[in-house]
């Protein structure tokens, strides 16, 4: 689910949570029609309601959306409707519109509820996690499958005879995003469900690599069950996870904020209580896979590198739309835009709890949403020094996802209904720049080596003069 959860509720702004506009994944009122054929002149109608959807909510439909290459498309889309078609094809056309709306918070999802029916079945997604960078698609965990294997760093060219390079191309049109860059790397996340909301991709896939500058196949059916390998930071499935590294440096990779609040202020307490006794000269926070979740995660997680309080958004603008305007409207009109200036400050943990040395965050243009806003706190505030690639979202976000059905599909629409602003209150338009900006190197994703990672213990190697 992280995925889809990003900054949709934000306590320190306003409460409201509830309500079938915040329910991600409902069920199907009628399951049959995940079977019908719907007519074309009702699935021109759902076109024409997911864009006025998504600009009756979205708080700069102009300032992220290129209007008029939107309406073309639109139209272009329409025209192209002339038969009947079910709600996986029709996805197939009209999921070509989330691109154009600019914003990461804003797409249409795909079917999932004729996806979790063929799971339900037996049928497998694609298996494997990957990582798109400029040099390809890679593989960034090893997998196993009975004697089978699947090593880190082995490269995907081609899946069912398409080149990744073109299911990337095709499929970033099926996902929001600021930049392609970003958007490339939604495809990445949500790879599995978009080969088989995109291409019908299944349980068979057939897979060419190249590993060690080798090239290999590997056929994989529904048969085989292939599971994550354990790697040095982390046990399969972990999102917080927290490793000391040679040269007395911490290292503390954070997947996700999209965790329950109370489990995650646990195991932040558990972490950094070991954090103190080990006494580390520095601290690494990787959030390079973070594309975010809720800010109250994310706020736990700097109180303990804070050296002073701090606030994490400066001002705050909501548009209201007919979900959202509160109980009886209490909070005004359909269309009215309301800001307002955020001082409410947080402490820090304390030098007791948390952590006194040099912090170090690792971001990239998968960061996103509630890991923008840490990343922009840590850099406004001083608490550490951002390093890696600039982030493919913007450094002030859009936030608050509302959901609203298309009337004859039902297929389901995210769409972001509030704008922040970074703590230091610049509102300019532009990605999150690293103090320290490191590219990946093309041989060491093929030796399956963290460029990154290991430019920052070479810093701090050499600061020590070790």
């Amino acid at each position: 689910m992280k995925a889809i959860v990003m900054l949709l509720c934000m306590p320190l702004l306003l409460s409201g949570c509830s309500g079938a506009h915040l329910d991600i994944f409902p069920k199907l009122d009628n399951p049959a029609l995940m079977h019908a054929k719907i007519a074309p002149e009702l699935l021109r109608q759902d076109l024409d309601a997911f864009v006025a959807g998504v600009r009756e909510r979205h708080p700069d439909f102009s300032g992220y959306a290129d209007e008029a290459a939107l309406s073309q498309m639109l139209e272009k889309l329409k025209n192209s409707i002339t038969k009947p078609m079910t709600r996986v094809e029709f996805f197939r056309y009209v999921g070509q519109l989330s691109h154009a709306f600019g914003d990461g918070h804003s797409f249409l999802i795909w079917p999932y509820q004729e996806l979790n029916a063929l799971k339900e079945q037996g049928e497998t997604p694609f298996p494997f996690a990957v990582k798109l960078t400029s040099s390809g698609v890679f593989v960034p965990q090893s997998y196993v499958s009975g004697e089978q294997q699947l090593p880190v760093g082995s490269q995907i060219l081609r899946i069912n005879g398409v080149a990744t390079s073109d299911i990337f191309a095709n499929a970033q049109r099926y996902v929001g995003g600021e930049t392609a860059g970003l958007r490339g790397a939604f495809v990445a996340e949500r790879f599995s469900h978009l080969l088989w909301a995109v291409y019908g991709f299944i349980s068979q896939f057939d897979i060419e690599l190249l590993y060690q500058g080798q090239m290999q196949t590997l056929h994989i059916d529904s048969r085989q069950s292939w599971q994550r390998a354990a790697s040095l930071f982390e046990r399969p499935g972990d999102d917080l996870a927290y490793q000391r590294l040679a040269g007395n440096v911490g290292y503390l990779k954070v997947d996700s904020f999209d965790v329950d609040p109370e489990e995650f202020s646990d195991q932040l307490e558990t972490i950094f209580s070991q954090i103190v006794q080990q006494r580390p000269s520095a601290l690494i926070i990787d959030i390079r896979n973070n594309t975010g979740g809720n800010t109250d995660t994310a706020t736990e997680l700097a109180r303990y590198i804070a050296n002073k309080p701090f606030r994490l958004v400066s001002s705050m603008t909501e548009k209201l739309n007919k979900d959202n305007r509160g109980l009886f409207g209490y909070k005004g009109q359909p269309g009215e835009m309301q800001t307002k200036a955020l001082h409410d400050y947080v402490e820090p943990m304390g030098k007791h709890k948390g952590f006194n040395g040099d912090v170090v965050v690792l971001i990239g243009p998968v960061t996103y949403s509630a890991a923008i806003v840490f990343a922009t706190t840590v850099q406004d505030n001083g608490f550490g020094l951002l390093a890696g690639q600039p982030t493919g979202g913007f450094a002030n976000q859009s936030a608050q996802g509302n959901l609203f059905n298309l009337p004859h599909s039902q297929l389901r629409a995210y769409v972001a209904t509030r704008l922040l602003v970074r703590p230091n209150g610049n509102a300019d338009v532009t990605a999150v720049i690293p103090d320290l900006v490191v590219d990946e190197a093309f041989e060491d994703l093929h030796s399956a080596v963290d460029t990154l990672l290991q430019r920052v213990l070479q810093r701090f190697k050499n600061r020590d003069g070790t």
